[in-house]
């Protein structure tokens, strides 16, 4: 069995060697679809082992993101594909992993998976699990996890919050994590990040509203913050 990971990234080189070794530990191969880094982040992972694409131009636009996520895994020989962004982790309730878990589910196509906002103060150290703090949150319970040659099309939305996927679909719902690495290492990183986002929006995103929270000010945030922290607990 073999298992492929394309992720879409922008910038995160501080958390890039984390997130990369966590997939490495049950992915054949990881393509990194760099949307025009600047920081080193694009050769940092050539350097850890993976591929890298770069795609769209130097904005932040959705229906380049949606483009790459509906149709970068078509063709895959792989016997299951992971699409998600770059700070988006998958993470398995069952004890022997991912690999043992798909391997015996492949009367299934699709997962639904269990999404869970993880806030901390601090970064990783060793491992990306280390931090698990968070709460769950609907909008990050995304299908990113499928059978390329079952699936024909995935029609993700802008953020790939949803789907309509196609050709032979066979849900399961057996727990899986996508966990959402966005807000670690306090609020000021995640201040900064936004204000970085809210440089890069692209004139369609703009007009078509997607992003707005970006658009948050730092005051919006911290409070914001405040608030999630308070309801935070340890999912492992």
């Amino acid at each position: 069995m073999t298992i492929e990971a394309h992720l879409l990234h922008w910038q995160e080189k501080d958390i890039m060697p984390f997130v990369i070794r966590h997939y490495q530990r049950f992915c054949d191969r990881i393509v990194i679809h760099d949307n025009h880094s600047k920081d080193g982040s694009a050769e940092l992972a050539l350097s850890l082992g993976c591929e890298v694409i770069t795609f769209g131009d130097e904005f932040f636009n959705d229906q380049h993101n949606m483009d790459v996520k509906n149709n970068c895994w078509k063709g895959s020989k792989a016997d299951w594909v992971i699409v998600a962004d770059f700070d988006e982790v998958l993470l398995c309730s069952d004890p022997a992993g991912i690999r043992y878990f798909l391997s015996a589910r492949t009367h299934r196509t699709i997962f639904k998976t269990n999404g869970w906002q993880v806030m901390s103060n601090y970064m990783p150290i060793d491992d990306i699990l280390e931090i698990t703090n968070g709460y769950h949150f609907a909008n990050y319970s995304k299908s990113i996890v499928f059978n390329p040659h079952a699936i024909t099309d995935m029609n993700y939305s802008p953020g790939a919050h949803k789907c309509n996927p196609q050709g032979d679909v066979r849900w399961s719902t057996e727990e899986l994590y996508v966990l959402h690495y966005k807000h670690i290492g306090g609020v000021q990183r995640t201040i900064d990040r936004y204000k970085q986002y809210q440089k890069r929006m692209s004139k369609v995103n703009r007009q078509k509203g997607w992003g707005i929270h970006y658009q948050q000010t730092p005051a919006q945030l911290r409070k914001e913050w405040d608030e999630r922290m308070k309801i935070s607990k340890p999912l492992i």
